[in-house]
């Protein structure tokens, strides 16, 4: 399975977390997102520098941003890298796949910037 055909996987989640379980919780998240992005407008590749601000500022809204655990920044990061990639993909469905792949990327590389950034200040 290619990453295009699963972007809400819960691979890459920090340990037992994802609040998956929470599943409910994170689609009304994805849903909430999703309605606030204009899904005509495709073919633009995200800045990495606007992603990492976006996430550390709490965008989209996420299950994890209501708990209090110690790693659950993390996981808020996490759970907003999944949300942005499937609406990326969902808007850019059409594109092809090398587009995809390095919009897919640039999502992961966001993430994993903001996690650094957030291991930095603790």
């Amino acid at each position: 399975m290619s990453r295009r055909d699963d972007p809400l996987s819960s691979k890459g989640q920090t340990g037992k977390h994802l609040i998956m379980n929470d599943t409910k919780d994170f689609l009304k998240a994805y849903h909430d997102f999703r309605a606030t992005v204009d899904l005509t407008k495709s073919g633009f590749l995200p800045s990495r520098d606007d992603l990492v601000w976006y996430m550390l500022m709490g965008v989209p809204g996420v299950p994890a941003d209501e708990d209090p655990s110690d790693d659950s920044a993390i996981v808020a990061i996490e759970q907003r890298v999944n949300i942005l990639k499937a609406v990326f993909v969902e808007s850019n469905k059409d594109q092809p796949d090398d587009f995809l792949n390095q919009g897919l990327t640039i999502y992961d590389q966001a993430g994993e910037r903001a996690k650094t950034l957030l291991s930095e200040e603790g």
